[in-house]
């Protein structure tokens, strides 16, 4: 069970998150909890229907971009992965980035997806927020028989023009995928800039590679 977890956070990323739910399903995007726990358990029910499909790199990455991405912050941890380094780029280099860095993500999670093995998904109790939060922490439990269980915690944004939250970031045994996202490409950024490591990503979307860049797989 801790392979399935820590495979995806050397893999490292945002929010990452385990959520599915296709955007127009009725998904409560208001209410953190309501809508984390909805899309985490759809999402675990989607891979014990699929199992059969996983070894499919191009169907697990079709899965993620159907049920996972519209409940990623994609841009909030792409600024995040920038960071000083989004005000010297231009308007279009942050949005090329952006939109590549989603797609990276995709495949990270089509990497962790890829060591699914019948995990069970235990939800966090159900807590009312206020209308002035804008963070939220949610603590999930992954089960597997025999072993002890894993914690992951999801780190939620709401959007304050919307009143919507999605998720930025995912904590499991103690490492943070988009603080791990941030060592690996921020350092790049700072030698290439933001519209070379762009290419980059959109080099290495384009494969069929699930590994971070510049790992063999």
């Amino acid at each position: 069970m801790k392979n399935f977890f820590k495979t995806l956070l050397s893999a490292a990323a945002v929010g990452f998150t385990l959520f599915s739910f296709n955007a127009s399903a009725a998904v409560d995007m208001t209410d953190p909890y309501k809508m984390v726990d909805a899309v985490a358990q759809k999402t675990f029910s989607d891979l014990k229907a699929n199992k059969d499909k996983l070894s499919d790199v191009a169907f697990r990455k079709q899965l993620i971009r159907e049920d996972l991405m519209p409940y990623v912050d994609t841009a909030y941890a792409a600024y995040s992965v920038m960071g000083q380094y989004a005000k010297n780029a231009t308007k279009e280099e942050r949005s090329a980035f952006t939109e590549a860095f989603g797609e990276y993500i995709v495949a990270t999670y089509a990497d962790a997806l890829g060591k699914y093995n019948n995990q069970e998904l235990v939800s966090p109790a159900y807590e009312k927020v206020g209308a002035k939060e804008t963070m939220v922490s949610t603590k999930f439990l992954i089960r597997e028989p025999q072993k002890q269980d894993l914690e992951v915690v999801f780190k939620l944004r709401k959007n304050s023009k919307t009143g919507e939250w999605k998720a930025f970031d995912m904590v499991a045994e103690g490492i943070s995928m988009l603080s791990a996202k941030q060592s690996e490409l921020t350092p790049l950024i700072r030698t290439k800039g933001v519209s070379g490591v762009t290419e980059l990503l959109k080099e290495h979307n384009e494969s069929l590679n699930t590994a971070p860049i510049g790992q063999a797989k």
